[in-house]
């Protein structure tokens, strides 16, 4: 009775998060090297709805949704050694209780009897980013729009929207250009044909927004998803898009 005490123990532990409580959008789970879920926290009701009762017994690929970019390396990081000390972050596309599809961006390290030993279970911090995914496909999406119809300045077009953007009057482009203000005035005039603008305030208006955009998706990382191993499916793959709808 006491050795199997002690078993039992040892596997509870190789369960157990490592921090004591995880709130939305956050929720912990542990899964056997089969994908067997062994525990799961609390919290995967807030994000997911599911019961930890539910959820506890089942594998976790149940959840996950067939057919979906974000998990055509499920098999690979299944495969991936992680007992040395390493660690995986991916996104994945799964169903919440009401069928309705979120995306989570999950940490994963391994758990063994020994330091260096075999890996026993797999620790997985998942976090619901489907909100901060939707918002960063919609900004994307309005900067390669814009970006297209930048494209069509030439060189000259782009030095004159550069200085119509710090507030430069066409005069005073024209002196610094080196052309004459009518050339100016057709610049931008083409600028305007360009980026559909009816007004120069319409115009300067874009201008600024795909400056704002290009430096904001440069520099986003809300969530830190960005940095997961499978997100370039994200940034640009029109199937993901799809299956967001």
């Amino acid at each position: 009775m006491e050795a199997k005490n002690i078993m039992l123990t040892q596997h509870t532990a190789y369960d157990l998060p490592r921090a004591a409580d995880f709130v939305a959008p956050y929720f912990f789970y542990a899964t056997r090297t089969s994908g067997e879920v062994t525990y799961v926290s609390p919290s995967v009701r807030s994000v997911l709805g599911y019961g930890p009762d539910s959820v506890t017994g089942s594998n976790y690929r149940t959840y996950l949704v067939e057919g979906d970019p974000l998990n055509e390396d499920i098999y690979e990081c299944e495969q991936t050694e992680l007992s040395g000390g390493g660690s995986l972050h991916a996104l994945r596309s799964v169903r919440n209780i009401y069928g309705e599809r979120r995306i989570l961006s999950i940490n994963t390290v391994a758990v063994s009897e020994t330091p260096g030993g075999p890996e026993v279970r797999r620790h997985h911090i998942a976090r619901d980013v489907t909100d901060s995914v939707k918002v960063h496909r919609e900004l994307m999406s309005r900067l390669q729009s814009l970006e297209v119809e930048t494209r069509k300045l030439t060189l000259q077009e782009r030095d004159v929207a550069e200085r119509l953007l710090q507030g430069m009057m066409n005069r005073d482009i024209a002196r610094e250009l080196k052309v004459s203000d009518r050339t100016i005035e057709r610049r931008r005039a083409s600028i305007m044909k360009h980026l559909n603008a009816a007004t120069t305030p319409q115009l300067v208006s874009k201008l600024v927004e795909h400056d704002l955009l290009a430096t904001l998706m440069e520099n986003n990382s809300e969530g830190n998803w960005q940095s997961a191993k499978n997100s370039a499916a994200i940034a640009g793959r029109r199937g993901v898009q799809e299956h967001m709808h």
